[in-house]
């Protein structure tokens, strides 16, 4: 089996809508994919809205057959925005794209299929692994009414 080394890269998303759960969604700059993830993950007591950018690292996903005993402790905003390698499993397969949800009900990363190192084919259901922080306030952006949600 042929052996990837991800590694975690600083990174940058605008949040594009807050539920009354708490669940913030952030496009990915770039168009390069959505994440979901509860409110607690960022790191700041001012009220979120639309518009706000964020920092947070994330590497590539990797799919693993045999996943590891990963430990979520340091996604903690007490910490910083360090970089954590997280275990998840896919639940959306498509010609164009993947959804991951990530371990211990931290959220989903949707991302292009071009983000997923695998030497097999993708299927749902399978275990995966990837790099991910906590998320910081990095200033905000004006969107337009219309992109809101």
């Amino acid at each position: 089996m042929v052996e990837y080394q991800i590694n975690p890269t600083l990174m940058g998303g605008v949040i594009k809508e807050i539920s009354e759960d708490g669940c913030v969604k952030i496009n990915l700059n770039g168009r390069l994919g959505v994440i979901k993830v509860p409110r607690r993950l960022i790191i700041d007591d001012i009220k979120l809205e639309p518009g706000h950018k964020l920092q947070f690292y994330f590497s590539y996903i990797q799919i693993v057959e045999d996943p590891h005993e990963y430990d979520s402790s340091d996604i903690n905003p007490d910490f910083g925005i360090n970089p954590t390698l997280l275990g998840g499993k896919l639940t959306i397969v498509n010609d164009t794209a993947v959804e991951a949800e990530i371990m211990n009900d931290l959220g989903s990363v949707a991302v292009p299929r071009r983000w997923v190192f695998t030497p097999v084919a993708l299927e749902e259901g399978q275990n995966c692994e990837f790099y991910f922080s906590c998320m910081r306030l990095d200033g905000k952006k004006e969107l337009p009414e219309k992109s809101i949600k």
